[in-house]
């Protein structure tokens, strides 16, 4: 079980670390946490391209590694906003923690189950190792969901490392410290240039299960509701400038994770850009899916069951798209 003691210093430290205020002081400032995953790119185009400070508003991205972490940042009032996977949101909200889903940017991302070569089928999984960033993270649920496809339950077959980012998951796929690893197109591609296995394509599947969500608490939806469509309407119109510009979305993505461009990120944010929707509603069906695995794992109160609505909001996305 994680300190919260801990937790809260940790995240102090996060946003000690972020970057000075150094505009006027009547815009509000908004911390914002992402991980590195492309799914986040609405922001950082929205920061990029002014249309957070066009509304009133100096949003901070910060990164934080693992969604479970971002969600207790959300809880604790330490962030207004966060990107976040549903499953951490609707765990979360069933525990009591004060949570909403607000937006998301798609309905799944383009993941692919990658196997090392020495793995000829799934059943060799059995008993091997496997990696997430976080637990309840959404490539947890996505590890999980992929491994289910092919008679694999992740929980009860294999042993899973907690490694804190895709980048270290990719380092342990490639040097064998783990056998199999739900990978999103980005840090896929350079194993499927190689033809490693394809256990699992989800974006072939019915899978819908959205992640990187813009999540809020309901007491700040409710204390700043002008704050919070001046955000979903630069999000929204960020969205709309990825889908059309997908130049600047690089460049944008390039500078906000310290990367290099090469033909991998460029299909990769090809790949996203299409996925994108506009609106960015919550799917129910992505809720649902969710309170579903998450009942498979432990018991879930009844009242939640079949009440998407207890974990999403959708008025103000469409206020905010009524504003624009």
């Amino acid at each position: 079980m994680i300190h919260w003691k801990i937790i809260s210093t940790v995240l102090v430290c996060v946003f000690a670390l972020s970057p000075a205020l150094s505009v006027a002081q009547e815009l509000r400032r908004i911390h914002y946490g992402t991980s590195t995953s492309i799914s986040h790119l609405p922001v950082w185009a929205a920061k990029d391209a002014g249309y957070f400070t066009k509304n009133g508003l100096n949003v901070e991205p910060v990164q934080i590694r693992g969604g479970s972490l971002i969600t207790m940042a959300i809880m604790s009032g330490q962030l207004q906003f966060s990107g976040v996977g549903a499953g951490s949101v609707v765990a979360g909200r069933i525990e009591g923690g004060d949570l909403v889903l607000l937006a998301c940017p798609a309905d799944l991302e383009p993941v692919y189950l990658i196997a090392r070569p020495e793995i000829k089928s799934a059943s060799q999984l059995k008993g091997k190792v496997s990696a997430v960033t976080r637990l309840n993270s959404s490539i947890h649920f996505y590890l999980r969901a992929a491994l289910k496809m092919v008679g694999v339950d992740s929980d009860k077959d294999m042993t899973l490392l907690q490694l804190g980012g895709s980048a270290e998951i990719v380092a342990a796929l490639e040097g064998g410290r783990v056998s199999a690893a739900a990978l999103t197109i980005r840090d896929a591609l350079p194993f499927l240039q190689r033809n490693w296995p394809v256990l699992v394509d989800l974006s072939k599947s019915d899978l819908i299960y959205p992640s990187s969500c813009v999540t809020s608490s309901r007491a700040f939806v409710k204390a700043e509701p002008l704050t919070v469509e001046r955000f979903l309407s630069a999000y929204v119109a960020a969205i709309q400038l990825i889908k059309k510009d997908q130049t600047f979305a690089v460049k944008s993505l390039v500078k906000w994770n310290k990367d290099k461009e090469s033909p991998v990120l460029v299909k990769s944010v090809e790949a996203f850009s299409r996925l994108f929707k506009v609106p960015p509603y919550v799917p129910d069906k992505g809720i649902e899916s969710v309170m579903k695995e998450l009942s498979n794992q432990r018991p879930v109160p009844k009242e939640f069951i079949g009440h998407p609505e207890l974990f999403r909001d959708n008025g103000p996305l469409e206020r905010a798209l009524s504003r624009s």
